[in-house]
């Protein structure tokens, strides 16, 4: 979804909300907060990260160079995303958050360095097209373990889903198993990874007042199990404000910072590095 979709979508939310908020408030004086008292809550936002990623693919028996998708593959660092969320308090102190965002890129430039990829070679002077596709979907179940009228400490534990898929073509300038590719040919590289990454952490919701509330969570993990390793560090900090009984908006930052490895059956390697962070905006129903 590009910037200008994006953001007429939260425009449009936002003044739907508006809208229903002028009549609401006329008609119903209760409005507790979504983040603390209501049984669903379902989110829809948009995300716009600056993004520093890297990613390295290696043949069986080889070791492939550690690529910049943005300085060595021309990929934009500066993105937007529609993200959605979903949350389910399905016991006073028992909730359950479903979240999911998507960053595709795509860039073309010339190599400025000899890279290797897989079984390929790209020289300088090759011209490269190239796409990452990135998804992160997360499930989290919370226990509230402080619990009051303003305040709610929780910890958490569940899993994200990353799925990335890197898609290089190089034409020009380049090599397979150290043999050159006649002049103007083209080779492609490609490889989709699905990584599980288990988390724990916890979130502090603190109500400021019966329409104002913040919402502070920190996410963790380090996995090293069988063809699978890596890290992940997430924060958000939001603050919310409730319109009306069933509808809200809200503003926050959002950070991600992961490292995920995986070795193939036939023994080669790939590795991802990503980081991002930036502002968020979304709009949300509470029932």
């Amino acid at each position: 979804m590009n910037s200008k979709a994006t953001l007429a979508l939260i425009l449009i939310l936002a003044g739907g909300l508006a809208t229903e908020s002028t009549f609401a408030a006329s008609e119903d004086g209760d409005t507790r907060s979504s983040l603390r008292g209501s049984k669903f809550t379902l989110g829809l936002g948009g995300f716009f990260p600056q993004v520093k990623s890297s990613l390295t693919l290696s043949a069986p028996g080889g070791r492939g160079t550690e690529i910049s998708a943005e300085d060595d593959l021309g990929l934009d660092s500066g993105l937007n995303s529609a993200w959605v969320s979903f949350n389910w308090r399905f016991q006073p102190r028992h909730t359950f958050h479903v979240e999911w965002f998507q960053l595709n890129r795509k860039g073309s430039q010339s190599a400025g360095r000899n890279m290797v990829i897989d079984d390929t070679t790209i020289g300088v002077g090759a011209s490269t097209s190239s796409s990452i596709e990135f998804n992160l979907g997360r499930m989290t179940y919370g226990y509230s373990i402080i619990r009051d009228e303003k305040f709610d400490l929780s910890i958490l534990a569940g899993v994200h889903i990353a799925t990335v898929k890197a898609s290089v073509t190089a034409s020009g300038n380049i090599s397979v198993d150290g043999v050159p590719v006649v002049g103007g040919s083209v080779t492609e590289s490609s490889s989709t990874y699905t990584f599980p990454l288990p988390h724990v952490g916890g979130a502090l919701v603190y109500e400021f007042t019966p329409r104002l509330s913040g919402n502070l969570k920190l996410l963790g993990f380090a996995l090293d199990l069988g063809d699978y390793s890596g890290t992940l560090i997430e924060t958000d900090a939001f603050v919310a404000y409730q319109l009306s009984k069933h509808f809200g908006i809200g503003a926050g930052v959002k950070y991600f910072n992961l490292n995920l490895q995986a070795n193939t059956s036939g023994g080669g390697h790939a590795e991802y590095d990503y980081e991002f962070f930036g502002p968020a905006i979304f709009g949300y129903a509470s029932f």
